[in-house]
């Protein structure tokens, strides 16, 4: 069993600033592209390495929040981690979310309309935020060794996905089990 700890997700009126700061910014958007953008679900909900997730389900769209990343990097998150997410909820409803790369210039050029930098990922200690921890599988190419979480290796396994080396393009091969 392992000793580490894991520290507390956002409190109930850390949620409540969370939600109201993701709307201001979906206003303040409104006023930057002279357009009525509706607000959107807010969940907290997310795990591991991300700290948020813009999300379309079945025409809804909804923003997921990691609620232990906002936790440990509230202040951080909350300026860019909202932002950010809000962002590709812009790009979506004016461009089409199928239409634009999901950094993109049209994602960029809105993060600089709302005075944020547009970096794509932050840079955090997950000391003390839950992740998964996924299996491993051995693989290898011509060139190389490969390890596949069980992810992928599923996919291969069940649906035949194929998995190419990036370097010499050779497709991933399971390697005998040990």
């Amino acid at each position: 069993m392992s000793n580490k700890i894991i520290i507390d997700p956002v409190s109930q009126l850390q949620r409540l600033q969370i939600v109201e700061t993701t709307n201001s910014c979906v206003k303040k958007a409104g006023g930057i592209f002279n357009r009525h953008f509706s607000l959107l679900t807010i969940d907290f909900d997310l795990w591991g390495k991300c700290a948020g997730m813009y999300q379309v389900r079945g025409k809804k769209p909804r923003i997921r929040y990691n609620p232990w990343i906002f936790a440990k990097y509230y202040e951080e998150s909350l300026t860019n981690t909202v932002t950010h997410e809000v962002a590709h909820y812009v790009v979506d409803c004016i461009w089409g979310i199928r239409h634009v790369k999901p950094h993109g210039k049209e994602w960029r050029d809105t993060m600089l309309a709302m005075g944020v930098q547009p970096v794509v990922t932050g840079s955090y200690d997950l000391e003390g935020i839950p992740t998964r921890q996924y299996r491993r599988y051995s693989y290898k190419c011509d060139c190389r060794n490969h390890d596949l979480t069980s992810l992928r290796h599923r996919k291969i396994v069940e649906k035949g996905a194929i998995y190419r080396c990036q370097l010499c393009h050779s497709p991933l091969k399971q390697c005998a089990a040990r």
